[in-house]
């Protein structure tokens, strides 16, 4: 669950991220939202301050839970959205704000509708299960509601929009649909900004809480592990200050249990959907070049 683009029904919807899509137009938006996410710290020691501030923030939500059994899901969700939050919207939420609650708990319920039959079944036959009663229907209108509440979002941007001095990616775009209203053939459009804001949750929300809740499920079935990790984290960093990038050359041992977790479980077992540039024979079949999706 929680893939770039885990279906062809997340495409029926129009909503697709950068890790899917073809043609120029595809190129140029791509090319801008990289860069963008660039200028605005990924890869750099800004991005690892925004991790490490809201790593604070799970640590006593965690702590909160005082021992008792509990559910990280959420919690692991919550701390991962608000990262993206704090690149796409400028500023991360309180963990009890209604609204960012409710904007976890629509992209929640649409993964889990993603893995469901009925999706499946849309997959194969969109025509007719659009007509179809049925919990794939439930999708259309989550999506609706995302998309409000990014248009919200944008709005409250574009009153307060410095653009000498862009805070976010919805900034950076905004600035960029300014440059381009005079171009009528411009991808760069209110709703291309919609779409590309919520493919980057989807892109990163599902994927990296996912990833951690396996991490942790599989460091707990493997204990004699976990309690190697728990040395070299003692040894490197200590219990008086928080992690840094810097100390991942010095464990060795933590960053090739990240990397063999990342490999042992199944993210993206379908991977994304592809398509040839070319008509293309192989053996007795002909698989036709796709012009766009």
């Amino acid at each position: 669950t929680g893939t770039p683009c885990c279906s062809t029904f997340l495409g029926q919807t129009r909503y697709l991220c950068i890790a899917m899509g073809s043609g120029e137009p595809w190129k140029q938006l791509r090319r801008f939202t990289l860069t963008t996410l660039r200028d605005l710290g990924m890869g750099k020691k800004s991005i690892e301050e925004r991790i490490l501030e809201e790593a604070h923030f799970l640590m006593e939500r965690l702590k909160n839970t005082h021992g008792r059994p509990f559910d990280p899901t959420l919690f692991l969700n919550h701390a991962t959205s608000n990262v993206i939050c704090s690149i796409v919207f400028g500023d991360r939420f309180d963990y009890e704000d209604k609204k960012f609650v409710t904007l976890i708990n629509l992209i929640d319920e649409i993964n889990k509708l993603q893995c469901s039959p009925w999706t499946v079944l849309y997959n194969f036959f969109p025509t007719l299960m659009h007509y179809i009663p049925g919990p794939h229907q439930r999708t259309f209108k989550h999506f609706e509601e995302l998309r409000k509440f990014v248009l919200e979002r944008v709005e409250m941007h574009r009153e307060s929009l410095e653009p000498s001095c862009p805070r976010d990616f919805i900034d950076a775009f905004l600035i960029k649909l300014k440059q381009e209203q005079h171009n009528s053939q411009s991808e760069f459009t209110t709703d291309s900004l919609l779409r590309r804001t919520l493919g980057l949750f989807f892109a990163g929300t599902g994927t990296t809480s996912d990833t951690l809740k396996q991490g942790l499920k599989l460091l707990m079935k493997y204990p004699e592990i976990e309690e190697k990790v728990h040395v070299e984290i003692d040894r490197v960093i200590g219990r008086s200050r928080s992690p840094c990038m810097a100390d991942r050359s010095q464990m060795p041992y933590t960053d090739a249990v990240v990397h063999e977790i990342q490999r042992f479980i199944s993210l993206a077992p379908l991977g994304v959907p592809r398509a040839v540039i070319r008509d293309t024979r192989f053996r007795q079949y002909i698989i036709p070049k796709v012009s766009s999706w």
